[in-house]
């Protein structure tokens, strides 16, 4: 009598594989650290937006207060762009606004730059013709170097920790064969993607969570830069 050893194919021994307790550690603590960082975006970021939305929010009463930059020094002639920022729903927003001395140095603005609104004189009283809302103190210009996480515009340390992040989880791709994709197809929606670090480290296999049903069904590379580049390419 003879025993016949029955090998699973290559994916469905891969699927069953617990990770690493190393692997399991580092992409339990970069999960960790990306919802710390996401957190703290919220916090400390600002979600730009268009004057259209701050119109909105001030004629249903759900911003009565807003902050400015500094503006045109009165008696002064030209125009500057002045940062409008506000919370509504405790979320931080700004836009810019263009203040003009006059109609003359109005007309400069938009031929400079016809998609920023322009308002002739003071900014407030441009704001108040939507309803009643008061300048409550003034704002910050734009950070020096900023990047964006989750749609905030953050201080441009936030692109360090995004950096290091994103490389510890492509070593961690290349460390064993991951789950739901090969190595190649998560490497682009990490690099290409917003989403691809949370992904993987959710759906990757590392953290041994939500062990898919078919592992013998991946996502290939090609498929994988198709998705990253119709889906998240910005203007798609």
């Amino acid at each position: 009598m003879t025993t016949k050893l029955v090998v699973p194919p290559e994916p469905a021994r891969l699927a069953t594989q617990p990770p690493a307790r190393l692997d399991c550690i580092v992409a339990w603590v970069l999960l960790a650290g990306v919802l710390v960082m996401y957190a703290a975006a919220a916090v400390v970021g600002e979600r730009e937006t268009d004057l259209p939305h701050l119109r909105a929010a001030i004629a249903s009463g759900e911003v009565t207060e807003v902050r400015l930059s500094e503006g045109l020094d009165d008696g002064s002639r030209g125009y500057i762009g002045v940062k409008v920022a506000w919370e509504q729903h405790g979320v931080s927003y700004s836009t810019t606004v263009t203040q003009a001395s006059g109609e003359r140095q109005a007309r400069q603005a938009r031929r400079g730059n016809a998609s920023t609104p322009v308002a002739v004189g003071d900014v407030a009283d441009f704001l108040t013709a939507d309803g009643q809302v008061r300048v409550a103190g003034t704002t910050q210009r734009p950070f020096g170097t900023s990047t964006e996480v989750l749609g905030f515009t953050v201080p441009g340390e936030f692109f360090v920790a995004q950096l290091v992040i994103t490389c510890a989880t492509l070593l961690l791709i290349g460390a064993r064969e991951p789950w739901r994709a090969t190595r190649w197809a998560w490497a682009w929606l990490v690099l290409l993607t917003p989403v691809g670090v949370p992904g993987f480290l959710l759906l990757g296999g590392m953290t041994g969570l939500l062990r898919p049903e078919s592992p013998q069904r991946r996502l290939t590379a090609g498929w994988a830069l198709l998705l990253a580049l119709l889906v998240f390419a910005p203007g798609a």
